[in-house]
């Protein structure tokens, strides 16, 4: 009879001559027994879970079965071909449909003989339950790493692991610390608070993956495709950045039909939490906007978690992305309706959304670029009183120094941490020098050096900070930015739309009809002023109706 072989190891620790020696004991029941071994049908899956049915070399082993080319698969125990018992019958079933029986040398089980059913049956769960005992194993030792502060492989950008407490060799005589704990990388940290303000200055996600991409920002792992949107979504949602570590939250299931993993939550009394303000990235008054700003963003589109369509709640999007520098920050002062462009003609008219759709009689329109133009004029000439000016100044100044003013007991911190790293360092060299160096040695001294060239660096960092002196520009300078104000706002529409509404408040459109020979406006209040936009009627069919998108709302 014709026999192929199976054979598998499941984890990278294990020797890869494990394949050799189970290969070699197939091959002394094959000669046993009487099976010639096809030398193409010796089959293998190196550092693959027996819980995984997608495996290269079991996908190949039942093709061929079921082509005919043996009768016999010879395993070194039924757990090679599986340890979860649902897919080992499975296995089975495939190759017993197929006309091949399996036979086990450590286990003396032969599929052929109907004896030995239930001896595959009690084996099958032994298997699985002893797969069981070792993930609970393995999770009490990945808890109990946790409350004693280790990380347990956990990788977000941001944080970098670092080996610590004493090192010992393992059975295979390689160094292993006492355990690892995360620390920040400055390089990271610094592109993760840039993403945290950017989002706040009021880009949106797209924008902000655009110019990491731009800039070939480099991320964790190297991808042609760089940055995308889920990445960033993910690090503006991710508490680690605030120093609240989470762990255990999900657990990860293999679908029996598919074999593929897919995450479940666990209940949070099995969470293991852990809050460390020295891992703390993005200050606290930062995440709370964004927190808030990624909850009104949410507002502005449709469904949500378990919802279809849009819900009571639903915002509009034109309140949190601006296409216009006034779109979304006007509200009817009759009604209380959104005013925005309801038509297209001569560069847009601003109209009450009420009014189109009949629920309110404000059917006045205003030239979008004329309530622009009028409303930035006001803000430019508010803006450019020498006083108001000299204020700001003051507050940027007092804004910097306040920014700066942990600079100094920084540096004096990191300067203390520099020399004793040295002195660590130089002990280390000493030792090696004196001919008592180690494996271990070798490698505690590639870490401080390490350590030393990151401290250099954020040393250096911090000093040209403190170099770093806030010089007021000339008022000319100023006066002559603000002379081009509307010009520089309409460069980024969405931030500065975002940025006006903050600086003028709620903008009420009040419309007015002094008379029969007067011609209609409206009075804007703001909490800047009261401004008076008027609006000169367009002859043609409108009459003094306005424009003739007048007509089509009647």
């Amino acid at each position: 009879m014709l026999a192929a072989i199976y054979a598998r190891y499941s984890s990278e620790n294990q020797r890869p001559e494990s394949i050799e020696d189970q290969v070699a004991a197939c091959r002394r029941l094959a000669g046993q027994r009487g099976f010639t071994v096809v030398e193409d049908h010796v089959y293998s899956d190196q550092a693959q879970s027996g819980a995984r049915k997608d495996r290269q070399g079991l996908a190949a082993l039942l093709s061929s079965a079921q082509g005919g080319q043996f009768q016999v698969v010879l395993v070194d125990d039924l757990s090679r071909l599986a340890r979860d018992n649902y897919l080992m019958l499975s296995v089975l079933a495939e190759l017993h449909f197929a006309g091949v029986r399996v036979v086990s040398v450590a286990d003396g089980l032969d599929s052929h003989d109907e004896e030995a059913t239930l001896g595959i049956q009690i084996r099958g769960i032994f298997n699985e339950l002893q797969l069981r005992d070792l993930r609970n194993k393995t999770l009490r030792g990945q808890i109990g790493q946790k409350q004693r502060g280790f990380s347990v492989g956990e990788h977000t950008y941001g944080y970098r692991s670092a080996a610590v407490g004493a090192t010992r060799l393992d059975k295979k005589g390689r160094p292993r610390p006492e355990g690892y704990k995360m620390e920040i990388d400055p390089r990271e940290a610094a592109i993760v608070l840039r993403i945290f303000r950017a989002y706040t200055d009021g880009l949106s996600v797209l924008r902000i993956v655009r110019f990491l991409n731009a800039e070939s920002v480099p991320g964790r792992f190297r991808s042609r495709k760089g940055w995308s949107p889920a990445t960033v979504g993910r690090v503006l949602d991710n508490e680690k950045y605030i120093g609240r570590w989470v762990w255990n939250k999900t657990e990860r299931r293999r679908d029996p039909r598919t074999g593929q993993r897919r995450c479940f939550p666990k209940p949070a009394s099995e969470w293991v939490m852990q809050e460390d303000e020295s891992l703390r990235i993005v200050p606290q008054e930062l995440w709370e906007q964004v927190r808030t700003r990624r909850k009104e963003v949410r507002r502005s589109w449709p469904g949500g978690s378990g919802q279809r369509g849009f819900s009571a709640q639903q915002g509009g999007r034109e309140k949190y992305f601006p296409t216009h520098l006034l779109s979304g920050a006007m509200v009817c002062g009759q009604c209380g309706a959104t005013i925005a462009q309801v038509s297209g003609k001569g560069g847009g008219y601003y109209g009450c959304l009420g009014a189109v759709k009949g629920a309110c009689d404000n059917k006045l329109l205003v030239r979008r670029r004329l309530v622009e133009e009028i409303i930035l004029d006001a803000v430019r000439e508010r803006l450019s009183d020498p006083r108001h000016i000299e204020y700001v100044l003051k507050r940027v100044e007092t804004e910097v120094g306040r920014l700066y003013t942990h600079v100094p007991e920084s540096i004096r911190l990191k300067e203390t941490e520099l020399t004793a790293e040295e002195r660590r360092l130089a002990n280390f060299v000493d030792f090696i020098g004196e001919g008592r160096g180690s494996r271990t040695l070798a490698q505690a001294l590639l870490e401080s050096e390490r350590k030393v060239e990151a401290l250099k660096e954020e040393l250096e960092s911090l000093r040209r900070c403190r170099g770093k002196v806030f010089q007021v520009p000339p008022i000319e300078w100023i006066q002559e930015r603000l002379s081009k104000l509307k010009e520089i706002l309409e460069r980024n529409s969405n931030r500065s739309g975002l940025l006006l509404r903050k600086l003028l408040g709620p903008l009420r459109l009040e419309p007015t009809r002094p008379g029969d020979n007067d011609r209609p406006f409206y009075r804007a209040t703001t909490s800047l002023n009261t401004l008076a936009v008027v609006d000169p009627l367009i002859e043609g069919e409108g009459g003094k109706s306005g424009s003739n998108s007048l007509q089509w709302w009647t």
